[in-house]
């Protein structure tokens, strides 16, 4: 099977030149070979497809002001945002719709800045390093009531101190959130990485939505949530997990298919566990290190997901997936 390919960097980033647009060359299709450029993956294929600030503005930031008012989530006009450097504060911004956010080169990004998309639509956050968003301003990245959002090649961290809510989530989806995708990202040295479905009590809002998809990313010492799923629909393929106490919790009625992932030194790998109701996991093709899958059985096929992808086999994710995700792009 082939990846469904919904939009090309290529011909977003080469729009009408605009007095904002980046310098001659820049952002250009990433020339890395095994991954693609040109292609969504996964849930944020569907619903019309993600296409982020496609056919937009392009506008290169390098200061917290300028990326505030270039995304400013008042306005839904088209727009690519080129993030230059590193941009610090302990903040967070709320960004509005068709954005697409693209780290310059590698180590461009966020420290201390809280990304926020809610009540949005069509977003894409692509090469980017997110690190060190204190929990009072919430999440790295925190997605709410908000549609067709690609996170791709990104890095996201913290580190993990005595107090394990010093820091929030890196990349949650909550709040009947749907057609997400989470791809070729790096997870690392974090309490609580990924949740799927704010609380337990939050049936209302996201039963028959939350459909998230985890593609080929990287989890590396991770105490929980590499991801946590309530209610929700999930699908969780060719993706290495290392030094991680809880992998992938599903809760609350939650269906997760699992596939060809590779599981070392996972307390943990696939499992239901501290909810009021069970979650269920379809398995197959999984690596998990020593460990077991505790989770109840669920009833996803291959083809239910609704789009097409391919598989690395779980003997192949170790040595491929972590050389593959993070924010390595050169543009």
């Amino acid at each position: 099977m082939k990846f469904l390919a919904v939009a090309s960097l290529l011909a977003i980033v080469s729009a009408a030149p605009t007095p904002t647009q980046p310098e001659s060359g820049t952002p250009l299709l990433a020339k890395r070979a095994g991954i693609s450029d040109a292609a969504n993956l996964g849930y944020a294929t569907l619903n019309g497809g993600t296409k982020g600030g496609a056919g937009g503005t392009v506008t290169t930031v390098s200061t917290l002001a300028q990326f505030t008012a270039a995304v400013n989530e008042k306005n839904s006009a088209p727009a690519i945002v080129v993030v230059k450097g590193v941009i610090t504060g302990n903040t967070k911004v709320r960004v509005g719709s068709n954005k697409s956010i693209i780290g310059l080169g590698q180590g461009s990004g966020f420290k201390g800045v809280g990304l926020h998309f809610r009540r949005q639509k069509n977003l894409i956050v692509r090469n980017i390093v997110s690190s060190f968003v204190e929990a009072d301003q919430g999440d790295a990245l925190k997605i709410e009531e908000s549609t067709n959002v690609w996170v791709d090649h990104c890095e996201f961290y913290s580190a993990l101190v005595s107090d394990k809510d010093f820091y929030d989530g890196l990349v949650d989806s909550s709040h009947g959130s749907d057609f997400v995708t989470i791809s070729h990202t790096f997870f690392h040295d974090h309490w609580k990485a990924s949740l799927v479905g704010h609380s337990d009590s939050n049936a209302a809002d996201d039963k028959g939505k939350l459909h998230v998809t985890y593609a080929n990313n990287y989890w590396k010492n991770v105490n929980s949530r590499g991801p946590l799923i309530r209610f929700g629909t999930g699908h969780i393929y060719n993706s290495y997990f290392e030094n991680v106490e809880s992998a992938i919790n599903t809760r609350m009625g939650a269906q997760v298919l699992v596939q060809s992932n590779a599981f070392k030194n996972v307390t943990y790998p696939v499992a239901s566990m501290y909810s009021k109701e069970v979650g269920y996991a379809t398995v197959s093709d999984n690596d998990f290190g020593g460990a077991a899958n505790t989770a109840p059985a669920g009833n996803m096929s291959p083809s239910s997901v609704g789009y097409s992808y391919s598989l690395l086999g779980s003997s192949a994710v170790a040595a491929k997936v972590p050389k593959e995700a993070g924010a390595i792009l050169t543009f």
